[in-house]
């Protein structure tokens, strides 16, 4: 029982100190003049390739079950989100240096 609340408190205290971050740093940023054209532009490029990676992962994973791969949901589910997250960040990484 310790365990899920724990898990819980972990789960909502992340994304409420995520969309805090993301709050006050994009207020910050508005005050500094950094949404800019090529703020935006960078952010829906890297949005972009990422969904067309987290496709192909999700082409991956269906294949994995087609041939029986022992998956859970969880742990496909927990790729998914990993591969998203993952690649929408060096996407945009990789976007500021080519920009």
């Amino acid at each position: 029982m310790t365990e899920t609340i724990g898990a819980l408190i972990g789960l909502f205290g992340g994304a409420a100190l995520g969309l805090s971050g993301w709050f006050f740093e994009r207020k910050r940023a508005h005050k500094n003049r950094g949404l800019d054209e090529r703020y935006y532009l960078i952010r829906d490029k890297a949005r972009a390739t990422s969904w067309q990676v987290t496709l192909v992962t999700m082409y991956i994973l269906f294949f994995l079950v087609i041939l029986k791969v022992g998956i859970s949901v969880a742990s496909a589910l927990g790729i998914l989100l990993l591969v998203q997250m993952g690649s929408w960040a060096s996407l945009v990484f990789y976007y500021q240096a080519k920009y």
